[in-house]
């Protein structure tokens, strides 16, 4: 399970093992980046920010306790807390709209799909309509891919509840989808 070799090697990372270190990175970079950038839509903060949440685990990894809870909750509650502190700071909308060029920049091909655009545009509004706590679990569950389990742990919020509240989000976006 993916979830107990993150915790093995944060276990490793945290008595000194530079190797485990690179492989925790090598397997949360991109979901950290996408989470981030979910969140803001501007990729120089995102970066900026998942190289914030990266140090943080190097500063912080000795305060890791494998005893009263997982590393992955652990690490992800730290990353959302490094989200939480940056609009502090900036005094920030909680998530941003998404502008022309951010969301023609998510294009994979290299001719412009018109139909990929517009639906991607689509997708960030019905996006941005939901409540925060449905925004940060949508980005948890769809973009970071972490578990019920681990989100569960990360907003403190029941397993089953989440399992629900998901499906839910998960129709809103069809129903909308559908009305095309």
């Amino acid at each position: 399970m993916q979830r107990d070799r993150l915790g093995r090697l944060a276990a490793k990372m945290k008595s000194g093992d530079h190797a485990a270190a690179g492989a925790l990175y090598d397997e949360l970079a991109a979901k950290v980046y996408g989470f981030v950038y979910a969140r803001t839509g501007k990729r120089e903060t995102a970066e900026d920010l998942s190289q914030e949440i990266f140090l943080k685990l190097i500063d912080h990894i000795g305060e890791f306790d494998g005893k009263k809870g997982t590393f992955v909750s652990w690490f992800w509650r730290m990353a959302r807390n490094t989200l939480i502190d940056h609009y502090r700071r900036r005094d920030a909308v909680p998530f941003s709209r998404f502008g022309d060029e951010e969301v023609a920049g998510m294009a994979v091909t290299a001719m412009p799909d018109t139909d990929a655009v517009l639906a991607s545009r689509r997708l960030h509004a019905v996006i941005g309509a939901f409540a925060p706590d449905e925004r940060e679990l949508f980005e948890l569950r769809f973009v970071a891919e972490l578990s019920y389990r681990d989100i569960a742990e990360v907003m403190g919020r029941p397993e089953g509840t989440l399992r629900v509240a998901a499906l839910r989000l998960k129709e809103k976006i069809r129903k909308e989808f559908k009305k095309q």
